[in-house]
């Protein structure tokens, strides 16, 4: 009942304890003993499932995300991997803190706020810092660079050691007599007591914690049958990019089958605000010294219809299908244009999409955008649906929501408020809970009742009525839910033609496809570390097929399609083929040369695509692929951002407690083989590993004495001795 990915129920139990007993195995420990062991170890070293009653109506249970913070500081073998500065790497680019979203956008606020020197000194950004040269500076970012402005080296006096020398020592003025009526009035700090996490520390380092936050609507069970379940994980940023998809960094935060993700993300961001007001404490075992962590949201991950969640878009079907930018696609009402061609079978266009279990990522034909023949062409077009449009913001989304509410506090709105969503591409799922409550508040009523009823409606609402998502600081929800590869390349464009090669290409010519089944079984693909290729499967089921699967399809495809198909589509897969491996990119030498290079191939693949035919534009994903080279830019290689790494199952009991208790079992567990510290009893604090107990007796921590955390400590009445002496308390023996 210990092994992380191995929850035994009562029964599992109770028939191995029944299987030890049958050989004769002695001194077992009863299931009930067990379950008080792991709750007093999970009190002791463990963090807390905490309940949390949902906005909309939902109950959910929450992991504690300050203590899995703290538990990744004073893991050994995470901590001696963690980054916490952004670092100025030039051109080069391989890890998230190179790149510019954490480097050059993140506030003041949202980054280590200073530096420990050699000698122990603590410098803080927005504080006075004197140099050996005699000059002061006041810095603004703390980075990791080769070419830098001020040294560690030129410091001499921080803040603290500056106040006091300043006039007795240097004939300088009171540093925190600023004059606002001759100088700007400063704000970012406290002119007395400098930076707030100066005095908030204590003397102690204080360092920025980010993380990819993720969410998808994963199925509980491990059967096919879909059991929709909206789960949040998230792995910190500050790893290196081979350590950062890795199961062990993966961590749990919430699931639920009934609370929607906006939902449980008001009770995460409610964790989050407290961690970036007061801090978490933690301590950190590679300094052995407590640390302050400022938990920070680097980017929201997740498949295309969970980001335009997160981003309060109406999703891929709207008319404004885009989350990133105000792209347009074609209204309703508008006629087709002379370039429709319409070769592609309803069955391979309009299939459900696998990204979340549902087949909410296609759109319908007549919201498509507009179709052309690009026939001749050497370039896609300069404008369109497959160019970036004006970028959306967190500002501007964040006031037409707001409108839109004070919209639904006045009587019969509700197709007003319908119409805003549609010509503006947002809603607020969160926010839509509370405006359909104040539109149905007077549905029922008649004459002045109708009023009456809305006003007391409004009277009930809670405070804040919009999403969590804007309270998140420093996060804009329409630019920092980077492209996810898996879901748009894999599982979109290479799946869609895959299956436009079975369906429609060798439509009803079984020996083509027995040949190419043959191909695929022969071909060696032993140098690309895959093992060999099931033909049969990856051609009969190829609308059933995993990621994996379609990366293989990729890399092969130009060695297996050359006479299956026409030249135009062959000539698509061979972009196609070219582009993914490109994408994939683990690390970028030069990032310009990178960022116009990929550029090109993604043209080139889109011009491939309109030359064999312009039908496949109607799939949205063929756009937001084009937002894929900033998003490179901005939070490094595609890869850092995938989300391959991220699952879960349930129980099928009370699925967001039973699992929250479960995974938070998990960390315990996790840190405890991973030689991890814990505080406990004002001890110090050390590898429990390393302890004699820990060695012996699991059970046994601390002192010898039964405490209320350590209920399994008891003291024996008596002891028989090997010579069948009986010894009592308070007897003699001779030792």
């Amino acid at each position: 009942m210990h092994l992380p990915q191995s929850a035994f129920s009562q029964h599992q139990l109770d028939l191995f304890l029944w299987l030890l007993e049958a050989n004769k195995v002695d001194d077992l420990l009863s299931v009930a003993s067990m379950k008080k062991l792991n709750e007093a170890l999970q009190k002791l070293c463990g963090i807390e499932s905490l309940q949390y009653e949902g906005a909309l109506g939902h109950k959910y249970y929450l992991n504690s995300l300050s203590q899995m913070i703290a538990q990744e500081m004073a893991n050994p073998e995470v901590r001696r991997l963690l980054e916490f500065y952004p670092e100025d790497a030039g051109e080069h680019l391989s890890e998230a803190r190179q790149a510019s979203r954490w480097l050059n956008e993140a506030p003041d606020d949202q980054l280590t706020p200073m530096f420990c020197t050699r000698k122990g000194d603590n410098y803080y950004i927005h504080e006075p810092a004197m140099l050996h040269d005699g000059t002061h500076h006041s810095a603004w970012h703390v980075v990791k660079v080769t070419g830098y402005e001020v040294c560690e080296d030129d410091l001499l006096k921080n803040f603290p050691e500056l106040c006091i020398d300043a006039e007795r020592v240097y004939d300088l003025p009171c540093l925190s007599a600023i004059r606002p009526e001759i100088l700007t009035v400063w704000t970012l700090t406290d002119p007395v007591k400098g930076n707030r996490w100066h005095e908030r520390a204590e003397g102690c380092r204080v360092l920025t914690f980010p993380i990819w936050l993720y969410c998808d609507d994963t199925s509980g069970n491990v059967s096919k049958k879909w059991n929709k379940h909206n789960s949040f994980l998230f792995t910190p940023a500050g790893l290196p990019r081979s350590e950062s998809q890795k199961d062990y960094n993966v961590h749990f935060l919430c699931t639920s089958n009934i609370a929607l993700p906006l939902e449980m993300l008001d009770g995460i961001v409610e964790q989050l605000e407290d961690g970036q007001e007061h801090g978490i404490w933690a301590w950190d075992c590679h300094l052995n010294e407590p640390v302050l962590i400022i938990p920070m949201v680097l980017a929201m991950l997740g498949d295309n219809p969970m980001q335009s969640e997160f981003a309060c878009h109406i999703g891929l079907r709207g008319k404004f299908f885009c989350r990133i930018c105000g792209v347009k696609g074609k209204d309703a009402n508008e006629s087709r244009p002379s370039g429709y061609t319409a070769n592609i079978p309803d069955d391979v266009l309009h299939d459900g999409d696998v990204d979340s279990g549902s087949d909410d990522e296609h759109v319908a034909d007549n919201n498509g955008f507009v179709r052309f023949s690009f026939r001749g062409c050497k370039h896609p077009p300069t404008d369109g649906p497959l160019q970036v449009n004006t970028l959306r913001t967190k500002a501007e989304s964040m006031e037409k929501l707001k409108t839109q509410f004070a919209e639904a506090k006045i009587l019969g709105n509700g197709n007003k408020i319908k119409t805003m969503r549609t010509d503006s591409g947002l809603k607020d799922t969160f926010a839509s809970f509370f405006m359909d409550k104040l539109i149905n508040s007077y549905k029922r009523k008649r004459g002045n009742q109708r009023q009456e009823a809305l006003d007391k409606a409004i009277e009930e609402m809670r405070e804040e009525m919009l999403s969590p998502v804007w309270r998140i600081k420093g996060l804009d929800p329409h630019s920092d839910t980077p492209v996810e590869i898996l879901h748009v390349v894999l599982l979109g464009f290479v799946k869609y033609m895959w299956r436009d090669v079975v369906h429609n290409q060798l439509h009803k010519n079984e020996e083509k496809k027995h040949q190419l089944m043959v191909r695929l079984a022969s071909v060696n693909v032993e140098g690309m570390g895959l093992p060999p290729l099931a033909g049969h499967t990856l051609v009969t089921y190829c609308g059933s097929l995993t990621g994996r699967d379609f990366r293989a399809i990729a890399q092969i495809a130009p060695f297996i399609l050359n006479d299956f198909v026409e030249d135009d589509c062959y000539q698509t897969w061979l972009a196609l083929s070219k582009l993914v491996p490109l994408i994939w990119q683990p690390e970028i030498e030069n990032l310009e040369a990178y960022i116009d290079l990929l550029q090109k191939e993604i043209d080139y693949f889109l011009l491939c695509v309109a030359r064999w035919t312009c039908h496949w534009f109607n799939k949205p994903k063929f756009h937001i692929l084009v937002h894929l080279p900033a998003h490179i830019r901005r939070f490094g290689p595609a890869m850092l951002f995938a989300t391959e790494a991220f699952d879960v199952h349930s129980n099928r009991h009370a699925p967001s407690r039973d699992i929250a208790r479960a995974f938070a079992q998990c960390n315990r567990v996790r840190h405890l083989f991973s030689r991890g510290t814990y505080t406990s009893d004002g001890q110090p604090a050390r590898p429990f590993a390393e302890t004699k107990t820990g060695s012996h007796a699991p059970s046994l921590f601390g002192s010898a004495n039964r405490t209320a955390l350590n209920p399994f400590c008891k003291t024996g009445k008596d002891v028989y001795l090997l010579s069948h002496d009986h010894c009592r308390l308070g007897g003699h023996v001779v030792v």
